[in-house]
């Protein structure tokens, strides 16, 4: 009776064992499983209060492209009140800090629908969107000025959002994208967290941990 018990029992504990095992992670994940710890961690810069949670991106990254949607979609609906998300570019190489410039041109100009065109220009579409004429074309088509253009493009606040990322990718140690970091202090990302859905429990979870500023 005994081993027929044993048999049944073992089974059963390991089925129980992988029910509960998202659960157990999602309240005590890793260091150096799930994410890295920073050190020195880096200063935040978002309102007293708030937890930030950044996210190193690439337009020309699949997996950026893939994750986009879902990020939205947790901003929305499973985002913590007290998070704020900031998107930065990555800036390893020439072609990034090309992106990268794209992207704070869209920012300094108040376009943000046109994060969303640019993914799929170059995921999609497949134009690379790797010089200054193209980039120009992409905005020009879409109702921006050239003049307006090119006077954002080069323009001294995106150059000071530039030195910005580069300088945080430093001290972020940013290596691949989609990476995301928060509150200056965990890096993390898909496949440390375990797959894309646990990536939103694992960034809840550790921004559960920071205390609120102010």
């Amino acid at each position: 009776m005994k081993t027929s018990i044993a048999r049944f029992a073992r089974p059963l504990l390991a089925a129980l064992t992988l029910i509960s095992g998202p659960s157990a992670f999602a309240a005590d994940p890793v260091e150096g499983v799930n994410y890295k710890l920073l050190k020195p961690a880096v200063p935040t810069n978002v309102a007293p209060g708030k937890v930030e949670v950044v996210e190193v991106f690439w337009y020309a990254c699949g997996h950026c492209y893939a994750l986009e949607p879902k990020i939205e979609a947790w901003e929305r609906k499973g985002k913590p009140a007290n998070v704020q998300v900031v998107r930065m570019p990555a800036v390893w190489n020439d072609l990034l800090k090309t992106h990268a410039r794209l992207f704070y041109t869209i920012e300094v100009l108040g376009k943000p629908e046109l994060n969303a065109e640019a993914f799929r220009e170059i995921n999609v579409r497949g134009n690379r969107l790797d010089t200054p004429a193209k980039i120009e074309a992409f905005f020009t088509s879409r109702g921006v000025s050239k003049a307006d253009f090119q006077k954002t493009f080069s323009g001294f606040a995106v150059e000071s959002k530039l030195a910005r990322a580069a300088d945080l990718n430093r001290r972020y140690r940013i290596a691949s994208t989609p990476t995301v970091v928060i509150n200056g202090k965990y890096v993390t990302d898909v496949g440390m967290a375990g797959g894309e859905d646990k990536l939103f429990e694992l960034i809840n979870t550790l921004a559960a941990r920071e205390k609120p500023a102010g």
